[in-house]
């Protein structure tokens, strides 16, 4: 009987932290329509050339996306990034010059909502990019498009229902390498080598923000 007593009240006493859960559970915003856009610091990873014959001055990322299910959607975005000739690694044959790469591609990610304001995002990326080269001995023949991807990570917080900024940081690579040829040259000066023995490949560091495109509650009637 005083086993039977206690079944009542252990009930009462889960119910209540049930429901509240479910309500802690249900307040967390849903995943919206968004267009994101990061600066980036791109830093070369196993290519030692293109690393000590140029400069990373940064990248510019944005891209739209939309959800599917569950948090997870899909996207297509750009992003542009700039490098510099390193003058005096490659002395005297290159003054000045630098190496731009444009790339787009289709997207597909998962976002998830950690709090009332806070999200991460997982993506991985397909496209294409294309080098341009323009330095005094560079060639249009240097110019090339390739296929890229990569993957990468964020996390957000919201400033205002509809506005976030977050830190992201990701890997990327294109399929093509770096050689003497693309700037001109019949060899880097102070090297044997003559190519890249790697494909590019970046590790992405950056600042970020997210708009969801959906009516704000704390703006009225406006976004």
């Amino acid at each position: 009987m005083k086993t039977r007593a206690l079944i009542p009240l252990l009930l009462l006493a889960i119910f209540p932290q049930a429901v509240d859960a479910q309500k802690k559970k249900e307040r967390l915003p849903d995943v919206s329509s968004t267009i994101k856009g990061n600066l980036i610091l791109p830093v070369p990873l196993g290519n030692p050339l293109f690393e000590s014959s140029t400069e990373s001055v940064g990248q510019l990322d944005g891209c739209f996306q939309i959800p599917l299910a569950k948090g997870l959607g899909i996207g297509v975005g750009g992003k542009m990034t700039w490098f510099t000739i390193n003058e005096r690694a490659l002395a005297p044959f290159v003054s000045s010059g630098e190496i731009r790469r444009s790339a787009f591609y289709g997207k597909m990610q998962l976002e998830r909502y950690t709090g009332p304001r806070t999200f991460y995002e997982l993506s991985a990326r397909v496209g294409a990019a294309t080098y341009a080269f323009d330095c005094s001995t560079c060639n249009d023949a240097s110019r090339r498009t390739v296929l890229h991807w990569g993957i990468g990570t964020g996390y957000y917080i919201h400033a205002t229902d509809n506005l976030s900024f977050g830190l992201t940081l990701g890997y990327e690579r294109d399929a093509t390498t770096f050689a003497a040829q693309d700037l001109g040259l019949e060899n880097f000066p102070g090297r044997p080598e003559l190519q890249e023995k790697r494909q590019f490949q970046y590790l992405v560091i950056g600042m970020g923000f997210s708009t969801r495109l959906r009516r704000s509650p704390e703006s009225g009637p406006g976004w």
